[in-house]
């Protein structure tokens, strides 16, 4: 055994490292089978989708903020979801796993078209709740 790795070593230090190592006989063959086309990069996100992203998470946060305000007032909450009474840990597991998936899952999505219509629609749907709960008297609340 020995034998053989002084053989080995004495080799490569007469004739170099061999380029052909681990190779073997048929790496000179030509293969039939090619390597796959590599995906079409996607779309990067452009300065519309940060500022989509950035203004529907803010909206949520908000509305996140003045619900809590609401359900420690003892309001009903008008989000079929949620329920209409619904303890302070639902609400806050329930909104903030809604405002991550808006912040980290939905830039995923590869339509740009598709991904601004939802933060789009976020955005409506959440102009719409604030300005509900602030008619309603309710404040933003960051005792979650």
């Amino acid at each position: 055994m020995s034998l053989l790795l002084l053989v080995a070593v004495s080799t490569s230090l007469l004739h170099g490292p061999d380029p052909y190592h681990n190779r073997g006989p048929l790496a000179f063959l030509r293969k039939d089978i090619s390597k796959p086309a590599a995906a079409p990069v996607a779309e990067g996100l452009g300065w519309p989708d940060h500022v989509l992203r950035f203004s529907s998470s803010t909206m949520i946060a908000a509305d996140w903020l003045m619900t809590i305000d609401g359900l420690r007032k003892g309001y009903s909450e008008s989000n079929p979801l949620l329920g209409r009474h619904p303890p302070l840990g639902k609400a806050n597991l329930m909104i903030g796993a809604g405002l991550l998936a808006n912040t980290f899952v939905v830039p995923m999505i590869k339509e740009p078209q598709l991904r601004r219509g939802i933060w789009m629609a976020m955005i409506l749907i959440e102009l719409h709740a604030l300005r509900a709960n602030s008619s309603a008297g309710l404040r933003l609340n960051f005792q979650l």
